[in-house]
């Protein structure tokens, strides 16, 4: 049902007609799925709502939030088992704006950001944000769509 989920919402959001952002956070200094959904939806996605919140921008989102690959396949001993989220963003906000709110939420954080808005494969993508669905729960992920 998770990977239902998430899925759906993610075509959801690629169906629009606005920029997709592919959004990848690493070394958030977060321990836990829960702490780093809370910096996520909390701390850096209502930030960037209130303050457009007056504005035509749209900022639309999902995350999920994953384990090294080692954590995923159960049988090896990872060096960290710290989360790191894919976003996927729809906005109409600069890549830059949105680069200065991450930095803001996560000190020394590794992003990655790539427009995804006319790639063909990018649908292929949902497969990969649920690749982990064996150990994905409620607090793996989250989404907001403002209609």
């Amino acid at each position: 049902m998770i990977a239902d989920d998430i899925v759906f919402i993610f075509n959801k959001l690629t169906s629009q007609n606005n920029p997709i952002l592919s959004i990848t956070l690493n070394n958030t200094n977060c321990k836990t799925a829960q702490e780093l959904r809370f910096n996520l939806t909390n701390r850096l996605f209502n930030k960037i709502h209130k303050d457009y919140k007056q504005t035509p921008e749209i900022i639309n989102y999902l995350f999920v939030i994953e384990y090294p690959t080692k954590v995923s396949m159960g049988n090896l001993i990872p060096e960290s088992c710290k989360p790191h989220t894919h976003i996927i963003l729809e906005t109409t906000l600069p890549i830059n704006i949105i680069e200065y709110y991450i930095q803001s939420t996560f000190r020394n954080v590794d992003v990655y950001i790539e427009n995804i808005t006319k790639r063909d494969d990018k649908y292929n993508y949902a497969n990969y944000l649920t690749k982990q669905i064996n150990i994905l729960t409620d607090d793996n992920y989250n989404y907001k769509i403002a209609i």
